[in-house]
């Protein structure tokens, strides 16, 4: 672990950068909340390796803390700590960054400034509230008819949101065709746009290396071809859970796979709404429902025990197929929960994304044949 006061060639940082030769340095300087207690570990990760801690600091009776080193090719990394409340996308590259309370975000040197800047002029407060205001009416609502008003009007205002950000997101990736400030803007139209793998394919066709080769575009359009692969009129792929096979629950038969978490809000609505009276309506008319458990936290203690809960206290009676590996979600690129899909009587994927009314009238065509 890297002491605050590091040294690379000089007590003062910024005369390193003028005397230690043509070697090129950078200080991320950060400050976290008066509130958190002097020796608190910050992390520093790699986006391109997100499992792996690069480095790490700790705080200093004043809330602050420092990252220096060797300045090559600009990169990536995540600056974070749970425990400090903290979580930085910083682009690391030549010069003194700022990260933090202070500084409300990241700045100092030119792409770091440039991304502030484009944050500060993309600002989405004027819809928070709204959102905000829908969420907290999904959560409270006390039936299923309130809770889908609020879902529709959260994602009404989500798509205004998603639709502004977008566009600002093509505005700054033209400008920055061949930089990593192009690349994180390319990262969020993946995420923003409603693109298949071959549209996503396309837009990258003359892209610069900097933007095809950075990590989470390359994971991004994993998940893209996966989703291909597993869309509707596709064959499903199986699933090897902790307890079984997905195979040996559905086969032969019009089966209802839902990926979900017992944490998720939504995923426990649509457990509750719909999954469960519709197993009760439709369980001896041909149709199986499988609850796919996926993204569980803790270890495998906690996660067996969040899992059992979730089933006591929805009054879960239908198969279930527990993943601890991310295989599931990466099989059928899964980017958020719940992920609802129909399976054919042949294995035949007949539909994916289903949500609220769609299910019920799903499974009724599906049983028709």
């Amino acid at each position: 672990m890297k002491k605050i006061a590091q040294i690379i060639c000089s007590v003062a940082v910024m005369a390193i950068m003028a005397s230690c030769g043509s070697k090129q340095y950078y200080t991320i300087n950060g400050k976290v909340d008066a509130s958190v207690p002097e020796g608190t570990v910050v992390y520093m990760y790699n986006v391109a390796d997100p499992e792996g801690t690069l480095d790490s600091t700790m705080v200093n009776a004043e809330g602050q803390f420092v990252f220096s080193g060797e300045a090559g090719e600009p990169w990536v990394a995540m600056i974070g700590s749970r425990a400090a409340g903290m979580q930085e996308q910083v682009i690391v590259e030549q010069g003194v960054i700022s990260v933090g309370y202070d500084n409300n975000g990241v700045s100092g040197t030119p792409m770091n400034d440039q991304l502030a800047t484009f944050a500060k002029a993309n600002d989405m407060s004027d819809l928070e509230g709204e959102l905000r205001t829908y969420m907290e009416a999904y959560y409270a609502a006390p039936n299923a008819e309130l809770r889908a008003e609020a879902e529709r009007k959260y994602d009404s205002v989500e798509a205004i949101a998603n639709k502004r950000m977008l566009d600002a997101s093509w505005e700054l990736y033209n400008a920055n065709r061949d930089n990593l400030v192009g690349a994180l803007a390319m990262e969020q139209i993946s995420q923003l746009g409603d693109f298949t793998y071959t549209q996503f394919d396309s837009i990258l066709a003359d892209a610069a290396p900097v933007v095809k080769n950075y990590a989470p575009i390359e994971k991004t359009m994993q998940q893209m071809k996966a989703v291909d692969a597993t869309s509707a009129g596709k064959r499903y792929t199986d699933i090897q859970g902790v307890d079984g096979k997905l195979s040996d629950l559905i086969e032969g038969k019009v089966a209802l796979v839902d990926f979900y978490a017992s944490w998720c809000g939504p995923c426990r609505a649509e457990i509750k709404d719909n999954l469960v009276p519709l197993w009760k309506k439709y369980e001896n008319k041909g149709l199986v429902i499988v609850g796919l458990n996926v993204w569980e936290r803790g270890d495998a203690a906690a996660r067996k025990a969040a899992h059992e809960k979730v089933m006591a206290d929805l009054g879960i009676t239908y198969p279930q197929l527990v993943d601890s590996t991310r295989v599931a979600t990466d099989t059928y690129g899964v980017r958020g929960i719940p992920q609802i899909l129909l399976i054919d009587k042949d294995g035949t994927i007949l539909a994916r994304d289903l949500r609220g009314a769609a299910i019920e009238e799903a499974i009724v065509n599906a049983l028709k044949n």
